[in-house]
């Protein structure tokens, strides 16, 4: 019989703290991801790990034997989402899955050219019961990669955002949502955007992480071909690099400025606001780099 959650990008920012939610609630859980030792760190004895990549078809079956309710995260900056994750998802529902939550992103609905556009269009397609999650940036963004670095080494956000705002979200808000999609019918079919309660600047967010940590952090408006470099250093690979030159772009147009209720509808409680996020993040910036 399926009782079984299968929660992909298990190891992330959303999938790690969904798992933690979901056990909480009393479900079974298995984590796939491609880094299972990784995963046996985070989750301990209570959590089956799975090895599992879109990519490697070899490893599906182990990873949707049982399961009844997918979490379906594409990797981030994917240029092919599409074309990697839909033959995955196609084997999930001809299996035993008659629920997938879908960690797509904010506007997409509006971006028709969007490999998520697509992969949102097929999913609502298969006649299986599903939720569209479409969150904004995350506050963890500062907290991992390039840009903890950058706060870390030069106590600076280097982005080419401009003076755009941005309605960041905290992951963590979007597993607990993520969560209830899951384990309530009443979710099925809904598109749900969810945001911060503020729309920031990157100046604000400097200023919330200097309060929290006591460093004098800034801003600086970096042009595309710098993020590129950036980039280019840390080893992405040039497709993924172009489609975050583009969500930039997009950023400074405006695109993710706007606040939705939706988060704070669903959870009965208002959004983390960044201010919060660092206080309790502060000791990720403290840190000294490896």
């Amino acid at each position: 019989m399926a009782d079984r959650v299968l929660v992909t990008g298990a190891t992330g920012k959303v999938g790690r703290e969904l798992v933690r939610h979901l056990l909480e609630a009393g479900e079974v859980v298995r984590a796939a991801t491609r880094f299972p030792s990784v995963a046996r760190k985070a989750f301990g004895p209570d959590v089956e790990i799975v090895e599992m990549d879109y990519d490697v078809t070899e490893t599906w079956d182990a990873a949707l034997q049982w399961v009844d309710r997918l979490f379906l995260m594409p990797p981030p900056f994917e240029p092919d989402a599409y074309e990697t994750i839909h033959p995955f998802l196609d084997w999930a529902v001809t299996g035993s899955v008659d629920k997938v939550v879908l960690l797509s992103a904010m506007d997409v609905e509006n971006l028709p050219e969007l490999p998520l556009h697509r992969l949102e269009n097929h999913l609502a397609g298969l006649g299986v019961a599903h939720v569209l999650l479409r969150p904004n940036l995350y506050m963890q963004n500062f907290t991992s990669g390039f840009l903890l670095d950058g706060i870390r080494r030069e106590s600076a956000i280097l982005l080419p955002a401009g003076a755009s705002r941005v309605s960041f979200v905290d992951g963590r808000d979007v597993a607990a949502v993520a969560c209830a999609a899951l384990r309530e019918g009443r979710h099925d079919g809904q598109a749900y955007t969810l945001t911060g309660a503020d729309a920031l600047d990157l100046h604000d967010v400097a200023l919330a992480i200097r309060a929290a940590t006591g460093r004098e952090i800034r801003y600086e408006a970096i042009a595309d071909e710098r993020l590129r470099e950036i980039l280019t250093a840390e080893h992405w690979p040039v497709r993924r690099i172009a489609v975050a030159v583009a969500l930039f772009r997009a950023v400074r147009n405006g695109t993710r400025a706007a606040v939705h209720e939706d988060l704070q509808n669903l959870l009965g409680r208002p959004p983390t606001r960044f201010a919060a996020f660092a206080t309790d993040q502060k000791t990720s910036w403290l840190a000294q780099p490896d």
